[in-house]
């Protein structure tokens, strides 16, 4: 059979899967296991297939996945979120939009501690969103600054999504947590500017705040995110000074954050149960779409269809910006129904050896396609942190939360193009650390 018609039928095989409510790591898993009966007859391919699930899984890099998560769920106990964000708060609150500005500087430096994209938006939307309801901000776009604040949590390192996709490309964790900085620091920034335009051109959007504090307050203040910092430099720091490996470093990190919560007396069995629970269901999901995917990924690339669809895209009269920008169009429409761990899973070893041909730098790509995922956590109909934010907020009308959620994908494809047009925004920070 031909390569074509074995790809076409296995993209709309699986379509079929995920249409009919079956999760996205099983429909991998039965597609995988259905191929290899097909393909190879007897054992071997379905050897080919197990071993290709287990050779992902058995990797010490994915070890920080949990470690991250784990220590999201400790930094959401002890409050250290809330007390930045109070900082943050006493610094920008007069600004037009203060309140929504605050919330999105909060996420990115969230982001710093966090990894996923859940865990961002529902802290974020647990301190700010009362506090923008409370003071007559538009209720769609109160949700939307949430939605789009807990999304940079998987650009700005340390990132999930990162780490899958540095696992499955063989390119370095810390690498992908560098490029991943300077984009996310212009996002926020793209996103802060946009709020305070549109409150100056429609005050009603949020009303300003008459409550001021003297800068003496202000600095005051500044003591209270000592454990959150102590925690981004122990985090950072040991990574890129090459003290320690990612994993090292979430371990160690995992470690500060539970004795500064354990010191501050946030901690109780109960509360601990829930964070490892909560980590071990969020980390069993992700290590079920590894296992279908890198599966699904074998049946693709030892039937011959990755090749061949390399040597075919290859061969296009295009030029490689076009072919990237078809990607980053396919990820964008994929991303409004799938969650983003599955398709950087279910697409990486499709599109690897054609990234590899075109002699594409994987550290830019991986971080242009995680930018992607962000929008993909807002888009309409399925942004998970779209409902996130309405579980937060149950008053909040979904369809208000959906159009104002649309600028701020528009702000995720400008910073797409823009690192598309410089690349150095990507690539400039990890050439300086040696990377």
């Amino acid at each position: 059979m031909e390569w074509y018609l074995i790809l076409g039928i296995l993209i709309a095989s699986l379509t079929l899967l995920l249409v009919l409510g079956l999760p996205v790591a099983f429909s991998l898993g039965f597609l995988s296991i259905i191929s290899a009966l097909f393909l190879w007859p007897g054992t071997s391919g379905m050897y080919g297939v197990a071993l290709a699930g287990y050779g992902h899984m058995n990797s010490f890099t994915l070890v920080c996945i949990p470690l991250f998560i784990f220590m999201a769920e400790l930094v959401m106990i002890s409050r250290m979120g809330t007390e930045t964000y109070d900082v943050a708060d006493r610094f920008l609150r007069r600004m037009p939009g203060g309140v929504g500005i605050t919330s999105t500087v909060f996420g990115a430096i969230f982001g710093a501690v966090c990894g996923a994209s859940t865990a961002g938006t529902a802290t974020v939307g647990l301190v700010s969103l009362p506090e923008m309801t409370d003071r007559g901000y538009d209720q769609g776009f109160a949700g939307a600054i949430v939605a789009f604040s807990g999304a940079m949590s998987i650009l700005i390192p340390p990132s999930v999504i990162l780490i899958l996709f540095g696992t499955l490309s063989q390119k370095s964790i810390g690498a992908l947590f560098a490029g991943g900085m300077i984009p996310g620091a212009l996002m926020a920034l793209l996103a802060v500017i946009y709020i305070g335009v549109l409150v100056r051109l429609r005050p009603a959007m949020a009303p300003r705040d008459d409550v001021r504090f003297s800068w003496s307050e202000k600095f005051k203040s500044i003591w209270k995110v000592w454990s959150l910092l102590l925690v981004i430099v122990l985090l950072l720091g040991t990574i890129y000074t090459g003290v320690a490996t990612p994993t090292e470093a979430s371990a160690v990190s995992a470690l500060a954050v539970f004795l500064i919560a354990l010191s501050r007396k946030k901690l109780s069995l109960d509360l601990v149960r829930k964070a490892v629970r909560h980590t071990v269901r969020t980390t069993s999901m992700i290590g079920w779409i590894i296992i279908g995917a890198t599966s699904f990924g074998y049946v693709i690339i030892y039937s011959g269809c990755a090749a061949q669809l390399s040597a075919w895209i290859v061969g296009l009269p295009l030029p490689v910006w076009s072919i990237v920008f078809i990607m980053m169009l396919g990820f964008l429409c994929m991303g409004m129904f799938l969650d983003p761990a599955a398709i950087v899973m279910m697409t990486t070893p499709l599109i690897l050896p054609i990234l590899q041909a075109l002699n594409i730098d994987l550290l830019w790509f991986g971080v242009l396609m995680t930018i992607n995922m962000c929008a993909g956590n807002i888009s309409p109909p399925m942004g998970l942190n779209l409902y996130i934010v309405k579980g937060l907020r149950q008053e909040i009308d979904m369809k208000r939360l959906f159009y104002a959620a649309l600028p701020f994908i528009a702000i995720d494809i400008i910073t797409i193009v823009l690192c598309m047009i410089f690349p150095p925004i990507i690539t400039f920070l990890p050439g300086i650390l040696g990377y």
